[in-house]
């Protein structure tokens, strides 16, 4: 940060400050951490180094950490960050770094300086500072690491398995993550991106839903509710058949190329639309990833096909192509529930429960890591037994 505070700055601050507050009235999960947090001071002297999101309610997150004694470090992924949120942070004493408009490179310089800090705790999001420090740094005093995605989970488990000798617990593979976060929090801002983004509605509408584990599920239900025609693709025949038992139809991509008018990938894998699809999709095809990577979308294939790319908004680029079809591409191919203009992912009280894992997986690390097994595994039973009970007395104080 600069060493003059402009007026404008304040304005920015004041601004990520206001939202950060929005969050924490709806956050109270972690907000009963934090008073546990303050008294015990379980990181103290430690560095917790972050790659998740940098938006209100990771700020919300930081700051219980941050009660607990640690410093912390975190950088968020492109197009995500919340320009006032890292402002506000940073003038808390939180180390952020990133913007809004970094690209992968700067995100790469990013995850390498956060690394530099030494951190002994790993929150991740994606598997980019695990990735990255196994490639790049010793694990010299890292005690474990927690991870937050489907995406990330996939990596440890196939690219960089057996290479972790530390613990790593995946908060995705918690029942309570899969239900809330995954099915229901990603499912209805995916939708509400995408309504954002477009203007358009949903009902009547032919939706091509590619990946049918709990996000993909949600997205696909609730575009269902909302009257929109699903079909899901899956390769997993598991998957398929609970979508084709859930009512929805499900058949390989190539059949749905010309019935699809939106696409939407939620797979956590590369190239799930890959060039061979993009040459058959109809004028007017929409493209959108709820992924964590925009991997998911064969980009280098959709860019080098065009004769020209025109920006119609903010978050909608058209890609016209040699044979003059249109395709349109939403935020990029970035997360379309965060990387949207004004969006803010999924909502409050999902994350609050997300959050409130890893807040006390992270505690979990630091008490029981020497006796762990190495490597990826679940969230303990009695993290998510504890998280639900106190999510569970706050959903009954409603009725």
């Amino acid at each position: 940060m600069r060493n003059e505070v402009t007026v404008q700055d304040t304005e920015v601050i004041a601004k990520g400050k206001k939202s950060i507050h929005w969050a924490q009235l709806h956050m109270n999960l972690l907000q009963d951490i934090r008073k546990t947090f303050s008294q015990k001071k379980p990181f103290e002297g430690m560095t917790i180094g972050m790659c998740l999101h940098v938006e209100p309610k990771t700020a919300v997150l930081c700051q219980t950490l941050q009660a607990g004694g640690a410093k912390v470090v975190i950088t968020g992924s492109p197009g995500t960050t919340k320009d006032d949120v890292a402002a506000a942070l940073q003038e808390e004493g939180i180390t952020v770094y990133g913007q809004r408009s970094d690209g992968r490179e700067e995100h790469e310089r990013n995850i390498h300086s956060v690394l530099q800090h030494k951190p002994q705790l790993l929150m991740d999001n994606g598997a980019d500072l695990t990735r990255t420090l196994i490639q790049h740094y010793g694990i010299e005093g890292l005690i474990g690491c927690t991870e937050e995605t489907t995406t990330g989970a996939n990596l440890l488990r196939e690219d960089l398995k057996g290479q972790f000798p530390v613990p790593i617990i995946v908060i995705n593979d918690s029942p309570l993550k899969q239900i809330i976060e995954n099915e229901h929090g990603v499912g209805q801002t995916i939708v509400e991106g995408f309504m954002r983004t477009t203007n358009l509605i949903v009902p009547t509408r032919r939706f091509v839903i590619i990946g049918y584990g709990t996000c993909g599920r949600g997205v696909a239900r609730y575009l269902r509710n909302l009257g929109g025609q699903v079909v899901v693709v899956d390769s997993n025949p598991i998957a398929g058949l609970e979508a084709a038992l859930d009512g929805f139809r499900v058949a390989p991509i190539e059949e749905t190329l010309e019935f699809g008018q939106v696409f939407i990938t939620v797979t956590g894998r590369p190239n799930a639309i890959v060039k061979e699809h993009l040459a058959k999709m109809k004028d007017g095809t929409i493209l959108a990833n709820a992924g964590h990577f925009s991997w998911e979308i064969e980009l280098d294939a959709l860019s080098a096909d065009t004769i020209s790319i025109e920006r119609l908004s903010p978050d909608i680029e058209q890609f016209t192509m040699v044979n003059g079809r249109r395709l349109m591409l939403l935020t990029k191919g970035e997360m379309l529930n965060l990387a949207q203009s004004g969006g803010g992912g999924n909502p409050v009280e999902t994350m609050d429960l997300g959050f409130a894992l890893q807040s006390l997986s992270v505690l979990y690390l630091v008490d029981h890591h020497a006796s762990m097994t190495k490597g990826p595994q679940p969230v303990p039973h009695e993290v998510n037994y504890k998280v639900s009970s106190k999510m569970l007395q706050q959903v009954s104080h409603r009725i």
